[in-house]
């Protein structure tokens, strides 16, 4: 076998199969001889050679893993060949996948192997020969396939490793085999190139070989072949093949380990060897650093590489061997970092430029890599030594100042620098040679370098990169700062200083240990005082390296390491505590629980839990939390404050004022200046853009400290915008202007902030509080309201009193220059840009004249401003030079005007995120500009349009025009869509509407030949413009500014000819605004005269006709003005406002007149109106049912009702049910039923709720058993007296006949209509009412005229008699009108029955399940009851030592009677068994001895009894019910037709399918509990996922319809509760539980300090005084004005959120005060007034007017309505001028304006008619004689009493509204007063402690 290899492997042309086969051969032998050497090893006697070790698995000697094993087939071959020897039998037994199979044992093999069979000396040295000339013989081809991979050659490549595999284990075998080395000098020999060698293989493949000979012969080998080495090395230097260099490396590392350099015996030659490879890499290092040869980077790295890692490899063996190559490597280091920079650089400019060849890029990028991977190989070879040698130190130091401050160096080479100065300066003891006292790096050097690694650029590390970087640098920086056995204290401190302290890299770790221990080092430099680590962090620390992160969670770690941490955490008196479930007292040990355990089963494994094992694990929790310490707390939020900024933030805005007031006073005003440089700082700005950011912080914390440092007032403002602290620098500054009120800055700091913000009411207010001059308030006030013209002349009055010296120079310039802004303003709400253009050239304000120019096309002076001008870059700028840019549509400056309008978007974006995140009103501005900028670029794509289409059309304009265009089109038809809000300002329009006007001329310049071939092209820009002059002067008008209307329909258009639609708006919008104009009448009345109509469609004709009806009326030319109306209706009778127009013409002349054919023609015009559409159909049906209720004997309204009603839709009625279903008990009703029919069948849900509740009502009246008697004595008697007189409806006169003269009567009357509505037959043509006069019942006469002649006396019996009857006969005719309205509403029900049943079922069973199971329980009822007695307790006027009031005892002797009734007792028998004796005794009157003495004491025990009920209320009911428990029938209540109530109430029709319907009823009942009150919240859940939250009321109070009618008046949808509603009352309470101060406690100071003034000792005016002294008392100590701030501010999450909640908030607050002022509504105490946290609504409940003796509303209060301090302090005095009283004035002003005033009266005096009748019926039977009169009210009676009420409410608001200057022209008065005065004057009254302190205590003035 041995012979026969070389035959079969080594000729050159032998096949691969046959080369495969020799190799497998020889591994057979090779193997053979292994297992004969481990036989032999394992047999005892014979010593085995130990230094010989399987180390191979069997299966590598079969064949390379990498080829499937086809060994098994061997056995077969080889035993016909050889002769196969027992022992050896199981070797050749394999398996396919080439592991042995366990040995087969022959019998006595193994002890006694023969040695036969071990090969000779020859066969080794052969067979090892073999390999390496196999290897050879393959290598030729196997390396060009290393090079150039193909598939066939793989086989090759594995024969290759495969042998040189077997070449290693053969060498092991046979360690001393002598190789022959004659083969490899002959393979090293033809390292010269030839076609089939390449030499670096053959050098490759020659290093394998010795490298593997060396493994197993290392002295043998090196002995005989040093010389072989060497001839190696040069081939291998030049070939600077990567793959040569390790095979080179590794065999000088064996040469060098076998023969060290140093040892004595080391042969002549290994020295030579040595020499010679210290010279090679001198030359090759040399061949890179010189700059003659200049070898380009990707050859020079290569050598690079190759040296570093022969040096590289020796250096491992030898340690010195480095030493002569330092300098050299330091200048290839110097070359490396050229070469990186270079290459980094190139990078950015290929990143730039995109189109870099790939495979450039890519070499690059390899380049780039091996650069890198070479200096990281430097670094570590020579960092050790560099630094020993002074000039290598200096050069080195350069390089790694260059590395480490070059931005794009690669994070690894940074890494290793690292780790190189990390040697220096930890182990610098150590490598300092001996005898020389010098370190390595001076103290300098070390900071210098320290410092530098701190500077370094970290954004590139990968995670894990970051992550070793810290670690590695923390490390070493800490460990020079703290440890003091190494380093001395000088360096320590110096590093700490100058390296930590400035760059703060330690606290800002990631690593919390790593932070933990810098921040001790921190800890332990600083004081432990709060002075002292708070100057720190405000002075002495240098925060500019950390600018860019939010460092106060540093400075907050600081002062919270100071805590006391031991000490146990206490909660506030009101923080949520646990009632404790066991006494404290250790509990008895008893094993109660042990029995039960042992009789659990063996197998469970729950032990079942017992009572008392659970309560003793709930004491063990309890006392476990109870230990918790300080440092369990604050610990993890300093850890959270760290990975999170808001928490951070949120805990220094917490932490910072706690720790201020703590300082003493010099301390504060010691740090007060450092603060404001702090602030000051520049470096801030990095932080700009970041939410939260410090200076946020900071001054949010001064915000809230006090004393407050006070700072300059322009810092603020400029903190305030720039870094996005609006809502912190406004109160700040806020603040300011009420404390320093000399302080002019900061008054304009805070009006410029205000300004910035577009919050100009807020500015309004400021100034007007500010101001020196009356011109100034008067002005503002003005323009507030949008009267321009009178504010610019006023203005412009001020300024010429100021230039002629009026004011003695006491105005302050920034007034004067608000006059001028002011003036400005208005010229520009008033487009006088002519003017405008004037003023600016005059005074060369370029910013006005870039504004106005292009308005009035003067676009070559807006070129020479354009160039000229130095104007700040806003996006309006950037408009401008884009209108200029496209203003002569140029097609070749769109690309300019685009540029131009995206640097615009660009800026207009930035200022958006400058700007506060919720504030919409800043952002309106930007929003106007972006909209602006959109139709810029749609502009410009116009041009583009039109030039495309010109040349497209250039030779015929006729063909294909249609298709083309279709840009233009589309854009033209969105612009139409896309218009401004018509409240926005007239200029905003102004801006818009002008530039389209623009594009429009150039459209119709465009288009002017195509008249005859494309009259639709041609008329395209005529129309749109038309539409645009037209909208523009619309809007004009209706924000009432008649005259700019005007001149803009004469002077905008331009065009002689217009189409016919836009020439009629053009004349009905000029008609209109002439109409409105003083001493325009006959202009507008001509102008309509001579238009002719003929090109008008039949409704604008009508419109117009209507109009010059306008006009007649108003010029009392009556008889021609009915004509004109006539003529519009006649020609199209569908004109809805043509109807009204002649309706409230009818009205007027039926008012004059007093004629009934005139009323019912007006009715029937206000029906028909409503039934053609009109807007406001809602407004207009009251006035019809306002007509209807106040008919006239003859029923003209009725007929008229009945004849229209019909045709008018049905959704209209639905706003009125409440009034319709009132009217059922009044003469009206039959119209009414027919109504409310309708509306069941089409809308019974709108309906069923009223209806119902109505019906409830209605019921108790009509079934009251002594009623029923004296209604069946009443049927008797009329039976008797009326013998079938068929009398009309309209007998029902009123609910509550009691004193009127037609008692009989109407008893009759009722009668038959109730039998005629029973029998179906409702009579409509009620008879002659003369017929009642007749039958008088003379006792009520005889009762009437005693009442009204003389007061009752006892003695007088008739009198007596006559009231007694007359009340009856009173009562009898209410119950009757009752009964028979009970009659009708069930009418009405039945009808929507029959037709809706499952939904009446539906809604039926839901009702009556909620009004039965969501009842109040008793000790909630008597914690209500005991509540409300102790507040009459506090309102009685009796001196608190005084005897309790009999009427109070009276009262409480009903109440104990009631809640202990009999039923109560058999009903609630634990309620009273726990509570009757007790209470009996402490409060019954009845007990005399134990019944408290005094008022205070009986107020006393009720408090006692408020908080024992209050707490078992809320400790023994939970506070959240559950469906499933309270009622299983609304759990499973399955729906299908009901809806979620109140979708009912909008102005518009309602689709029925298109409600939500409702889907079930939430799963949890919250129990709302407010001031004693407990109610169930129901949630309703809608189809669509909504819900409503609804609060259950089961008892109807006797207020209730009053407040449904407020609500109605208000247009309320629905009320419902919301989770976030308070009460103010509320916010109060828990801030006295949050200071443990009892909530009641200043109404009884207030009541005691009055004890003497009840007592009648003193003087009127003296009481006021005690009064007030008492009210200044509480102030002062009990009740703080900033109890509500603080609660919001506590409540919402940010300032951004607080700002918008209170603009909402004061709006709300204002109509709330308007509309009590306004219906004089009283007894507004905090409880009553609920507002939502979440969006400032407010709702008030209890609100509705009370009415005195004669139906007027009664109003007793000193002040018009609530506003008090705590309110006042929450808005700023300039907040209340600027929000509440502007919006007060608001709503004045739209309710007199003349298109709301009629609509107003009609709807009051709805109000007011529904709530004199309810008032008249609430009046008990047992009255005084005094207000009889009063109460029975005939129709006469009662429509004068509506009418008084309306007119004294309107002419109320009218007093306050601003008036209209063009009505008043005296407006002369000098000085000029505010338009507000009016409402001034009530804000002040409301807030004049004089006028508080006169109210009730219970209505909390103070608060």
């Amino acid at each position: 076998m041995v012979n026969s290899l070389s035959r079969l492997g080594l000729p050159y042309n032998t096949t691969a199969e046959n080369r495969r086969l020799a190799i497998e051969l020889a591994g057979l032998v090779v193997s053979w001889e292994r297992q004969r050497q481990n036989e032999m090893k394992v047999a005892p006697e014979r010593e085995g050679h130990g230094q010989i070790a399987d180390v191979y698995s069997s299966s590598s000697v079969v064949t390379d893993s990498k080829r499937p094993s086809d060994a098994s087939t061997f056995p077969d071959d080889l035993s016909k060949r050889v002769k196969v020897e027992p022992g050896l039998q199981s070797l050749c037994i394999m398996s396919p996948g080439g592991s042995s199979i366990s040995n087969i044992e022959t019998p006595g093999s193994t002890s006694h192997a023969d040695e036969e069979y071990k090969p000779n000396a020859a066969m080794e040295e052969m067979i090892i020969n073999f390999l390496i000339r196999v290897l050879g013989n393959i290598s030729g081809s196997s390396y060009r396939v290393a090079l150039v991979i193909e598939p066939k050659d793989k086989e090759a490549s594995s024969m290759y490793n495969h042998a040189l595999e077997l070449l290693s284990q053969a060498l092991e075998v046979w360690p001393n085999a002598n190789v022959k080395f004659n083969y490899l000098e002959k393979l090293l020999g033809s390292i010269q190139p030839s076609q089939s060698r390449d030499p670096a293989a053959a050098l490759a493949q020659g290093l394998d070989v010795m490298n593997k000979v060396l493994e197993k012969q290392p002295h043998l080998f090196i002995r005989n072949n040093i010389n072989h080495i060497s001839q190696v090395l040069e081939p291998c230097f030049n070939s600077k093949m990567l793959d040569a260099g390790k095979s080179l490396c590794s065999l000088l590392k064996m040469v060098f380990t076998a023969f060290s350099l140093d040892a004595p015996s080391t042969q002549q030659d290994v020295k030579i060897l040595h020499q010679r490879i210290e010279d090679l890499i001198h030359k090759h290092l040399a061949a890179v650093t010189t700059p003659q040869i200049s070898l380009e980077v990707s050859s020079a790295n290569a050598v690079i590489s190759f040296v570093l890692f022969i040096v590289k490899t020796l250096a491992e063996v030898q340690k010195n061997f480095i030493v002569p190559f330092v300098v050299p490597l330091v200048r290839v280091l110097q070359r490396l970092t050229r070469d990186m920079s270079s290459s980094t650089s190139s990078h950015v400019r290929q990143g730039q430029k995109m189109d870099v060849d790939s495979a450039v890029s890519s070499r690059s990028f390899m380049d780039s890599a091996s650069v890198i991977s070479n200096i990281k190989c430097v670094l570590k070879l020579i960092s050790e030594r560099v630094m020993l040698s002074p000039e290598c130190k200096r050069s080195i130091s350069q390089i790694l100042q260059g590395l480490l401050s070059e931005k794009g160096t690669d994070p690894s080479v940074l890494l290793c620098i690292l780790d190189a100065i990390k040697v220096w300066i930890e182990d610098d003891l150590r490598l300092v040679a001996p005898g020389t006292s010098s370190s390595i790096l001076t103290p300098k050097e070390i900071i210098a370098y320290l410092q530098k690694l701190s500077q370094v650029d970290r954004q590139t590390f990968s995670p894990g990169a970051l992550e070793e970087w810290d670690g590695k640098y923390l490390q070493l920086l800490y460990g020079i700062c703290a440890d003091s056995n190494k380093y001395p204290v000088s360096l320590r401190q110096e590093v700490f200083q100058k390296v930590e302290r400035q760059f703060m890299l330690g606290l800002r770790a990631r690593d919390p240990e790593m932070r933990q221990k810098f921040f001790s080092l921190y800890h332990d430099s600083i004081e432990k005082t709060l002075f002292m680590r708070l100057q720190y962090i405000i002075q002495q620390q240098d925060w500019e390296a950390v600018s860019e992160s939010f460092w106060l969670k540093q400075g907050l770690d600081l002062l919270l390491a100071i805590l006391v941490e031991n000490e146990p955490i206490t909660l506030a008196p009101n923080s949520a505590r646990v009632p404790p479930l066991m006494v404290s007292a250790s509990f008895p040990e008893r094993p109660i629980a042990q029995p039960v355990v042992s009789e659990a089963p063996d197998n469970s494994e729950v032990v079942p839990m017992t009572f008392e094992s659970l309560v003793a694990k709930h004491v063990q929790f309890l006392s476990e939390m109870g230990k918790l310490q300080v440092s369990d707390l604050v610990i993890p939020l300093r850890e959270l404050a760290h990975t999170d900024a808001n928490v951070a933030y949120h805990m220094w805005v917490l932490v910072f004022p706690i720790v201020w007031v703590t300082l003493h006073k010099e301390e504060q005003v010691q740090l007060a200046k450092p603060m404001i440089a702090l602030l000051s700082k520049d470096y801030h700005k990095r932080q700009q853009a970041s939410r939260p950011n410090v200076v946020q912080a900071l001054i949010e914390g001064l915000h809230l400290s006090h004393p407050q440092p006070r700072m300059p007032s322009e810092l603020i403002k400029y903190i305030g915008k720039t870094y996005n602290a609006w809502n912190i620098s406004l109160p700040l500054l806020e603040n300011h202007v009420m404390l320093f009120t000399n302080d002019t800055k900061c008054c304009e700091s805070l009006a410029e902030l205000y300004r910035l913000l577009n919050e100009e009411d807020m500015r309004c207010g400021l100034w007007k509080k500010r101001s020196i001059t009356a011109e100034t308030r008067a002005g503002l006030s003005l323009v507030q309201h949008g009267y321009w013209q009178h504010a610019q002349s006023l203005f412009y009055q001020a300024m010429i009193k100021a230039t002629q010296g009026t004011y003695n120079n006491t105005v302050p310039k920034a007034e004067m220059c608000l006059w001028e802004e002011q003036w400005l303003y208005c010229a520009n709400q008033l487009s006088q840009w002519d003017e405008l253009v004037d003023f600016g050239k005059s005074v060369e304000n370029y910013e006005i004249l870039l504004d106005c120019l292009w308005k009035i096309h003067d676009w070559p002076c807006l070129k020479d401003i354009i160039s000229k001008a130095q104007v700040e870059e806003t996006p309006k700028l950037r408009l401008i030079q884009a209108f200029f840019a496209l203003h002569d549509f140029n097609p070749n400056s769109v690309g300019e005007a685009e540029n131009i309008v995206g640097r615009g978007v660009e800026l207009a974006l930035e200022r958006w995120w400058q700007l506060p995140e919720m504030s919409v009103q800043s952002r309106m501005p930007l929003l106007q500009q972006f909209q602006q900028l959109v139709e810029v670029q749609e502009s410009s794509r116009i041009i583009l349009d039109i030039a495309n289409g010109n040349k497209q059309h250039s030779g015929s304009p006729a063909s294909g025009v249609h298709n083309s265009y279709m840009e233009l089109k589309d854009i033209l038809e969105t612009w139409r869509l896309r218009t401004p809000n018509e409240w926005d300002n007239l200029s905003v329009w102004y801006d818009l509407l002008q530039w389209r006007n623009e594009i429009y001329n150039a459209v119709i310049d465009t288009f002017k030949d195509f008249a005859s071939t494309n009259p639709q092209l041609h008329h395209l820009g005529y129309r749109d413009k038309a539409w645009n002059v037209n909208k523009l002067a619309h809007v004009a008008r209706k924000q009432g500014l008649y005259d700019v209307c005007v001149s803009i329909l004469e002077k905008m258009y331009g065009h002689s000819t217009m189409e016919v639609q836009e020439a009629f708006v053009k004349i009905r919008e000029q008609a209109k605004a002439y109409l409105e104009m003083k001493g325009e009448l006959t202009s507008g009345l001509s102008l309509i005269n001579s238009t002719n109509l003929d090109y008008f469609s039949v409704k604008n004709k009508a419109e117009i006709f209507r109009l010059k009806g306008d006009f007649l009326v108003k010029m009392n030319d009556s008889e021609n003005a009915n004509l004109a109306y006539s003529s519009a209706i006649t020609l199209f009778k569908h004109l809805p406002k043509g109807w009204i127009s002649w309706g409230n013409y009818c009205d007027l002349v039926y008012k004059e007149t007093r004629e009934e054919l005139w009323l019912e023609y007006a009715v029937s015009c206000f029906l028909q109106g409503i039934k053609c559409g009109v807007s406001n159909s809602r407004s207009h049906l009251a006035r019809v049912l306002y007509l209807l209720s106040f008919d006239t004997p003859n029923e003209p309204v009725g007929r008229a009702f009945d004849k229209h009603m019909d045709q008018v839709p049905h959704w209209v009625w639905l706003s009125w049910i409440p009034q319709l279903l009132l009217s059922l008990q009044r003469a009206e009703a039959p119209h009414c039923k027919l109504v409310l029919l309708k509306v069941a069948t089409v809308y019974p849900q709108a309906l069923y709720y009223w209806l119902r509740t109505y019906l409830m009502e209605r019921r108790d009246v009509a079934n009251k058993s002594e009623l029923g008697r004296s209604i069946a004595m009443a049927q008797q008697r009329m039976q008797q007296t009326v013998s079938g007189a068929s009398s009309g409806p309209h007998g029902i006169a009123d609910g509550a006949i009691r004193a009127s003269s037609h008692v009989g009567g109407n008893l009759n009357s009722e009668t038959q209509v109730n039998q005629a509505s029973q029998s179906g037959v409702v009579p409509h043509d009620g008879a002659n009412p003369q017929g009642h006069e007749s039958e008088k019942p003379v006792t009520a006469e005889n009762g009437t005229n005693t009442m009204h002649d003389q007061p009752l006396q006892n003695s007088s019996t008739i009198s007596e008699c006559g009231q007694s009857a007359l009340r009856r006969n009173g009562a009898l005719g209410w119950v009757a009108s009752a009964s028979s309205a009970f009659e009708a509403a069930k009418d009405i029900m039945e009808a929507l029955r029959n037709k809706h049943a499952n939904l009446a079922n539906e809604l039926e069973a839901l009702l009556s399940e909620i009004g039965s199971r969501f009842v109040t329980l008793p000790e909630e009822r008597l914690l209500a009851v005991v509540n409300a007695l102790l507040h009459r307790c506090y309102k009685y006027p009796t001196a608190t030592i005084a005897e309790v009031p009999q009427a109070l005892k009276k009262e409480l002797s009903g109440v104990c009677r009631a809640c202990f009734s009999a039923e109560a007792v058999n009903k609630h028998v634990e309620f009273v068994r726990e509570y009757k004796q007790e209470f009996e005794r402490d409060l019954d009157p009845e007990s005399m001895s134990t019944f408290p003495a005094t008022l205070s004491e009986l107020t006393e025990r009720l408090k006692h009894w408020k908080n024992v009920l209050q707490s078992n209320v809320e400790d023994r009911f939970p506070a959240v019910l559950k469906l499933e428990d309270e009622s299983k029938t609304l759990r499973d209540f399955h729906v299908v037709d009901v809806e979620i109530p109140g979708q009912y109430f909008t102005d518009q029709e309602v689709p029925p399918d298109h409600t939500i319907k409702l889907d079930r009823v939430g799963a949890d009942i919250p129990i709302v509990r407010r001031h004693g009150s407990s109610f169930r919240r129901l949630t309703l859940i809608g189809s669509d996922g909504s819900q409503c939250h609804f609060i259950v009321q089961t008892s109807l109070t006797p207020n209730a319809r009053s407040d449904e009618r407020m609500l109605q008046i208000f247009r309320v949808r629905m009320v419902e509760d919301d989770l976030m509603y308070s009460t103010l009352l509320e916010v109060y309470e828990i801030n006295c539980a949050r200071h443990n101060r009892e909530a009641d406690l200043p109404i009884t100071h207030f009541k005691e300090q009055l004890n003497q003034a009840i007592s009648g000792q003193i003087s009127p005016e003296a009481v006021v005084d005690l009064r007030l002294q008492a009210y200044n008392d509480i102030t002062k100590t009990y009740v703080a004005e900033n109890i509500f701030s603080q609660y919001m501010y506590k409540t919402l999450p940010s300032g951004n959120h607080l700002w918008a909640f209170k603009k909402q908030f004061a709006v709300q607050l204002a109509l709330s005060c308007f509309v009590s002022y306004m219906l004089q509504i009283g007894g507004r105490s905090p409880n009553k007034t609920l507002f939502a946290k979440n969006t400032g609504k407010i709702f008030q409940t209890d609100f509705h007017p009370a009415y005195d003796a004669n139906g007027m509303i009664e109003f007793s209060e000193p002040v018009p309505f609530r506003l008090t301090r705590n309110m006042q302090a929450f808005f700023s005095h300039f907040g209340v001028e600027g929000l509440i009283v502007s919006a007060m004035c608001a709503a004045a002003q739209s309710i007199v304006s003349p298109e709301q005033s009629q609509h107003i009266w009609y709807q009051l005096g709805m109000f007011f008619r529904d709530e004199l009748l309810s008032w008249s019926w609430r009046r008990p039977l047992g009255i005084p004689s005094a207000t009889l009169a009063a109460g029975g009210m005939n129709p006469l009676d009662l429509e004068q009493k509506v009418t008084m009420n309306v007119e004294h409410v309107i002419s109320r608001v009218k007093g306050i509204a601003p008036q209209n200057f063009s009505e008043e022209e005296d407006n002369t008065t000098d000085p000029p007063q505010s338009v507000q005065r009016g409402v001034t004057d009530l804000v002040e009254a409301a807030l004049a402690p004089r006028n508080l302190c006169m109210m009730d205590p219970t209505w909390h003035p103070w608060f």
